[in-house]
């Protein structure tokens, strides 16, 4: 039976290449993005701003042209309740006059002097036009001599009223206030020879009692100068925006290209990277956020340069490895040999990194057969390169000392010792089984004891001889000190040979399996064949370690007698 280590190809691969060239944006760059921003949010906040500036100047220019035709108005108001006072004295003074033509026309005169004083009141001097108030008329049943007088034309078919106001804003006190029912207040247009104009018509009533029940005074104002300034303002703030617009976008190209430039050269320092050139550092250009990425990408290929290394050393242990595994496959027996009278069992199961283990089954003609299991201490490639020279020097040389143990470890260890460099060992165990009489010859270089199964006494002995490792010493020291032994296998008699990897096993808590447990389980599972024998060996092996990782090779051969 046998638990062989499967073996993967290993490809290196060359790290830290990548495309040529570096990837392209898509969309609007950094700077583009960044005066875009700048610029509407500036033409935004200028737009609301000028139309809160437009809306308040225009409410305050409404209401001051409002207030200022109230003014007026009721100026004329007084104008009239003045001049009407004077004809009803005249009328007092001249009671016999009531109805005489020429007291009628002092009475016209006394009255046109409303329009002298509207006059006076409502126009510039020697400035026509000057004036916005283009009318003041008045309406009153009783006092007829001033019905029809005022300042400015008169007519009403060519004026349209659009709207009706029933409270002003008062600047000065920035209220709203309602209007009496008996003002009133109108939007609308009136056609004159410049064409339609805008207005503002007010009218206040004159005194009832004196005048009529629906006398009262009309003005119109011209509203243009207000529409003008509200059209200039309009013109100065959206030549405003626009310059602002044109310095933002000045001032974000600026701004963004300082925040961009170092971006930029950060960026072209990473394609070069990107294209394996891990030793190319970048230059911090600054002490800013920019500065400390730069910094930290600076920090990044190193460290990735570090990686990179560790990287291709590690794919390159692991091709070695892969390379060791292949020549440890080819090296380990494919299966047990048949050899008649008895039963033959393997089992190996590397650790984690290619083991030095060795064994095989070695036909030596003429009923022997060789039993041998090593121990490398080198791993890796260089382990397995001891472990093939062993077993092709003990193939070698089995056969020319057929039957002799000791002198095939003599001779072994003085071709070894030439081969592997220093400090590199080989422990070994080698058993020469004579098919025919049971007779074993054995010879120990510093390996693990051999267990023998005795069936009669349902116990175990250890087969040990001394002996150091093979290549320690070129030849006086190790043939001096090298024994070789002699047994009889009796039927349901087994031999176990094996390496340090079994007794040695370590669990979670770093406690070994022991050699005395080990010898233990051989001593309560030796009546079992060698198939049966191995898996209850491997098995309590496995329960002892548990989670922890395999730590060394198991490696394991079994020979019963029939």
């Amino acid at each position: 039976m046998s638990d062989r280590v499967s073996h993967a190809d290993v490809t290196a691969t060359r790290t830290g290449q990548g495309k040529r060239g570096g990837v392209k944006p898509r969309g609007r760059g950094l700077r583009s993005k960044f005066m875009l921003v700048l610029s509407v949010v500036t033409a935004a906040a200028m737009v609301i701003l000028g139309l809160s500036m437009t809306t308040t100047t225009n409410k305050y220019l409404f209401s001051q042209k409002q207030h200022d035709g109230l003014e007026i108005a009721r100026m004329a108001a007084q104008i009239a309740t003045a001049v009407a006072d004077r004809l009803a004295q005249y009328d007092r003074e001249h009671p016999d006059s009531k109805n005489d033509a020429g007291a009628m026309v002092d009475k016209r005169k006394i009255a046109k002097q409303i329009e002298g004083y509207l006059h006076d009141a409502v126009s510039w001097e020697n400035q026509p036009g000057a004036s916005d108030v283009l009318a003041v008329a008045y309406d009153t049943e009783r006092v007829t001599e001033i019905t029809g007088l005022g300042f400015g034309p008169s007519e009403e078919s060519n004026t349209k009223i659009s709207r009706r106001y029933s409270q002003i804003f008062l600047p000065k006190s920035g209220e709203n206030i309602g209007l009496p029912e008996n003002v009133q207040v109108f939007e609308g247009t009136k056609q004159t020879s410049q064409g339609s104009i805008p207005i503002y018509r007010f009218k206040v009533p004159l005194e009832p009692m004196r005048f009529g029940e629906r006398a009262n005074v009309r003005v119109d104002i011209d509203a243009r100068g207000v529409d003008n300034v509200r059209q200039n303002l309009t013109v100065a703030i959206t030549i405003a925006v626009l310059i602002a617009i044109g310095v933002v976008i000045a001032v974000a190209n600026w701004l963004a290209g300082s925040i961009t430039r170092p971006v930029l050269i950060l960026l072209k320092d990473m394609q070069v990277v990107a294209r394996g050139s891990l030793d190319h550092q970048t230059k911090p250009h600054s002490s800013d956020e920019i500065g400390i990425l730069a910094h930290e990408f600076n920090r990044m290929t190193e460290n990735l340069k570090e990686a990179q290394s560790a990287l291709v050393e590690q794919e390159k242990a692991e091709y070695e490895l892969s390379i060791a595994r292949e020549v440890q496959k080819q090296l380990l027996p494919a299966e047990p040999p048949l050899i008649t009278g008895f039963e033959c069992a393997d089992f190996y199961k590397g650790a984690k990194a290619v083991s030095g283990d060795y064994y095989d089954f070695i036909p030596l003609g003429n009923g022997l057969w060789g039993f041998i299991v090593a121990d490398v201490s080198g791993k890796g490639i260089p382990g397995s390169m001891v472990m093939a020279v062993t077993r092709t020097i003990v193939r070698l040389i089995a056969n020319r000392h057929q039957s002799h143990a000791a002198e095939t470890l003599k001779e072994t260890n003085r071709l070894i010792a030439k081969q592997i460099k220093r400090g590199m060992f080989v422990t070994a165990f080698y058993a020469i089984l004579d098919e025919r009489t049971g007779t074993l010859t054995y010879a120990s270089a510093g390996h693990n004891p051999m267990v023998i199964y005795r069936a009669a006494t349902r116990g175990c002995e250890l087969a040990t001889g001394k002996g150091i490792a093979l290549g320690f010493n070129e030849g006086p020291i190790f043939d001096k000190t090298i024994e070789e032994h002699r047994t009889i296998l009796n039927p349901g008699d087994t031999i176990v040979i094996y390496t340090d990897g079994f007794p040695e096993a370590m669990n979670a808590q770093n406690q070994e399996f022991g050699d005395d447990h080990f010898y233990q389980m051989i001593a309560q599972a030796g009546h079992l064949d060698p198939r049966s024998l191995i898996q209850r060996l491997v098995d309590a092996v496995a329960k002892h370690r548990g989670e922890a990782e395999q730590s060394d090779d198991l490696t394991l051969i079994t020979v019963r007698k029939a």
